[in-house]
Order: C-alpha cells, then structure tokens, then sequence
C-alpha cells in the first residue's frame, strides 16, 4: 500500500504521542543528549496542542494502515515555523520523513507565504541532509542552554497583558525583522493554562525585553542583561526541563554573559530558513533575542 499523508486529527493523538516521544528518545540518546520529552504523556500534551490550534497545520503519515509519523507548522504569523517531525524508528529510512516534510513545506508556500523555518538538532546528520536538500540553508547556529532561576524576585518584571502588545511587537519587528505578534497574544491568554506566562521587564514604565518561556517560547531585548533577567525570573517559577532557551551563538556578548550567569550549555542546535531571511540586529546595536523551537 502507497504512503498516505492526510490532515492531523485528535484520533490520531495516541499513536502520534508515542512515536514523537520514542523518535526523540532514540535520537538524543544515541547522542547521550538529556531527554527533550521526558515521557508519552508530555508528547500526547504537544501532539494535542498542535492537533487542536487554529493556527497550526499538521500531517498525518499512514503505511500500511498505519501510523507512521507527523509533521506540523504553526502559521500564527508571517513565518511559517516547521516540526515537530517524527518517523516511528521502525520505519525510517523509508522516505517518510522526506515525504513529510516536503508536504508541509509545499503547503506552508502555497497557503501561508515564502517564509519558512525551523531549528534543526545540529548533531542529526539525517535531518540536517534532509532539510537542505530540500532548500534549507542554516542560518544560525544556536545552543540549547538550562536557565539558572533567579535568587529573588525582580519588581521589574511582571505577566504581560494584552496592552502589552503593541510595545512587544514594536521591540519584536525592530530587532528580528519580522512580527510574532498573534503567536505572543494566544500565549499571554493561553499560556497560564499551560504553565508558559509570557513576562516583560520595564524600565521607568518603558519595555525593554519580554519572553515566552519554555520550548516554544522566544525572547527579545534591549539589552543582553534585560533579556536574561527575564528568563531567569520565570525560571522561578518553571519545573527545570522547561527551563530552557535557544541561544544564538554569534551573539557573543549574549552568550558569554549567559556562561558567567551559570546558564549551562546542553546540545548544539541550528535555525534553518527557506525562503526571504533578513538578519536581526546584530550584537553590536545592543539587542538580543533567543528564537523558539520553531525559528
């Protein structure tokens, strides 16, 4: 029977949860990498989230009659961000994963815009072969870093409120170039359900960097000390494993006063691009910003 690929659907959560968290697992420890997803049902909790948002498309792959992988792309924004993608470890090498990712891709292009990323694990040379013979080209190289939390609290950073957003998206588009603004706004009414607050620090009533924290969150700010405040006073009040940011290594003011605030470095990772990719600001302006597991 020839690979169908068809429209994500809650039934499907169950067989969808079990191989993102195995295919993870096979990999990352392979590599003697920490767990990304810890269990099933942490993965069931990602395979809903993404089943269910109006903003995400999501692709079920079926061998046989059977479920063999998913791929998604959240289009909350102009950006396209691609994965997670999964091919149940039984049935790699088959050109599942090329299938999937080819179709998502297509249809990011066809129905959303030429804008599409992702970030790759750097140390998988299958999906990073995969991705740039598909057009891919690596554009950052990031690190994946666990956030120390901070010893007190800081009065200078609070949850964001929807009057929050217009500053946020002024601060977003003038450092990376592009809007995440309806992808902040569905966490600053979602989030708190999910245990992922977005939080800004302000300075004389002015915001000068905000986050959302946790594998699918970003930050940006003014300066490297305001965007790392940020982090580690949601790190407070966040479980360790999700604790965590994606760092871009060519800011090295960013990462080097990361190092000396005890973040602690855990795998290499890369953003990926197809498509129109204009560079943030660079490090000498003073900004910075961390991306999400989507770009």
């Amino acid at each position: 029977m020839a690979l169908e690929l068809v429209r994500a659907k809650p039934e499907h959560i169950p067989e969808i949860a079990r191989i993102i968290f195995h295919a993870f697992k096979g990999i990352q420890e392979n590599h003697r990498f920490p767990l990304d997803i810890p269990d099933v049902d942490v993965a069931k909790h990602i395979a809903e989230m993404f089943i269910h948002r109006p903003d995400c498309y999501g692709v079920t792959a079926i061998l046989d009659g059977k479920i063999v992988g998913s791929n998604f792309t959240l289009v909350s924004d102009p950006v396209s961000g691609v994965g997670p993608i999964t091919v149940d470890p039984s049935c790699q090498a088959r050109g599942i994963g090329r299938a999937l990712m080819r179709h998502v891709v297509e249809w990011s292009l066809k129905n959303h815009g030429p804008m599409v990323r992702l970030v790759q694990e750097s140390f998988n040379m299958a999906s990073l072969s995969l991705y740039t013979s598909l057009g891919f080209t690596v554009v950052d190289p990031l690190v994946l870093m666990e956030v120390p939390p901070a010893d007190q609290a800081d009065a200078s950073v609070r949850p964001l409120v929807k009057g929050d957003l217009a500053a946020c998206d002024a601060l977003c588009t003038r450092v990376i170039k592009v809007s995440r603004k309806n992808e902040l706004a569905a966490m600053i009414e979602n989030g708190a359900a999910a245990g992922f607050v977005p939080r800004g620090r302000f300075r004389n009533g002015n915001l000068v960097a905000y986050i959302i924290p946790g594998f699918l969150g970003h930050g940006i700010g003014e300066s490297a000390d305001d965007l790392l405040a940020t982090f580690m006073q949601a790190a407070r009040d966040m479980p360790p494993p999700t604790g965590r940011l994606f760092m871009p290594m060519r800011n090295g003011e960013l990462f080097r006063q990361a190092l000396k605030m005890k973040f602690r470095c855990l795998k290499p990772m890369s953003i990926m691009a197809l498509g129109p990719y204009q560079e943030p600001l660079a490090a000498t302006t003073g900004a910075a910003w961390t991306p999400s597991i989507a770009y």
